[in-house]
């Protein structure tokens, strides 16, 4: 393999990881905004939000991207390929994050709100004063977890022409004829960046178990 092949791949791993992040982002914040409506009780606004995450979840993440792709571009609004795949990727995963705040919701004690009420918070305030700073111990491993789906997700951009790892390689491939080699440099780069992400989150979750049962 020459080293501008393997240039041009590291470049691809760089665009796949800053479409990983931006998704990320984006799946984390609407996610705790869907979690947040979904938890205020109010019942058109769970009705909404209920309707909105089952949507998310019954959409293939690569209809979601050409929708925004393609879809904005026919109405007149131009939407880069790399734009388009970290809003795709981050809205179609962000109704698994709010099911993970939701969870993480659940391990603040009632007793706990009750009091943010009785010192006069709004339940908007208890929510984001009280409940989300106690759960984001709880989040944080499966949010890392998501992270490490949406890198590999990522490749789904190749399909509008993201310049991502997978889109370089498989110009790589055609300019170069070397398929094993190529796919064998993609995998390995895969496994460096995910490893100490996995790893990571395996050591977060066991130290929130044992807070939870200390």
């Amino acid at each position: 393999m020459s080293s501008q092949t393997l240039v041009d791949l590291l470049r691809g791993g760089v665009v796949t990881l800053k479409i990983a992040c931006g998704a990320w982002v984006v799946s984390a914040v609407l996610g705790l905004a869907l979690a947040v409506l979904q938890d205020l009780g109010i019942a058109p606004v769970r009705a909404v939000q209920s309707s909105l995450v089952i949507g998310l979840r019954s959409v293939p993440q690569l209809v979601l991207l050409y929708l925004l792709y393609f879809g904005l571009g026919a109405v007149g609004i131009q939407v880069n390929s790399i734009l388009a795949a970290i809003l795709a990727l981050g809205i179609a995963d962000a109704a698994f994050s709010a099911e993970y705040y939701r969870a993480g919701f659940m391990t603040v004690p009632r007793t706990q709100r009750e009091a943010g009420f009785s010192l006069g918070l709004s339940p908007v305030g208890v929510m984001m004063r009280v409940v989300v700073p106690q759960t984001i111990p709880f989040v944080v491993p499966p949010l890392l977890n998501s992270f490490v789906g949406l890198l590999k997700t990522a490749t789904l951009a190749a399909a509008v022409g993201a310049p991502e790892i997978l889109y370089r390689g498989q110009n790589a491939m055609s300019r170069t004829g070397q398929l094993v080699l190529v796919m064998t440099v993609i995998i390995v780069l895969y496994v460096a960046a995910t490893m100490p992400l996995t790893r990571a989150v395996a050591v977060l979750e066991r130290r929130v178990r044992s807070h939870a049962h200390g």
